[in-house]
């Protein structure tokens, strides 16, 4: 790699370094689990202590019928198949006056962003 572009790649990274500084400042957090809900690190003001809930609802969401004309599979052996082929994982979006969590599964990992409301007063934590 060449001086120029090893500049530019920092360069690049402090500046997501800064805007992620800004929104946590702002009431903003993010968190990050392994399969089994276990916290493995959070940021700003996101509770780590609920990060197993957020775990089980990607689960459970994964489960819901996502068939075009509502019909679902005999077993639920079949329906985690059909899943799998269509790589379907859903985003959930929870959505209360404080604040809105996204919440999705990545390679086994569950991710939350909180996005504090407008009107909250920084230093929010989420419900």
């Amino acid at each position: 790699m060449s001086p120029a572009s090893s500049s530019n790649n920092n360069h690049q990274t402090d500046g997501i370094h800064t805007l992620l500084a800004e929104r946590m400042a702002e009431g903003g957090g993010a968190l990050c689990n392994d399969q089994n809900g276990l916290c493995l690190g959070y940021e700003g003001s996101i509770e780590a202590s609920k990060s197993g809930i957020y775990t089980s609802i990607v689960k459970v969401a994964g489960l819901l019928d996502n068939t075009i004309d509502g019909s679902s599979t005999s077993s639920s052996a079949k329906s985690n198949n059909m899943k799998k082929e269509n790589n379907e994982v859903p985003l959930i979006s929870i959505q209360t006056e404080q604040a809105t969590l996204l919440v999705k599964e990545y390679g086994g990992r569950t991710f939350v962003f909180r996005v504090p409301a407008k009107d909250e007063s920084a230093g929010g934590r989420d419900s």
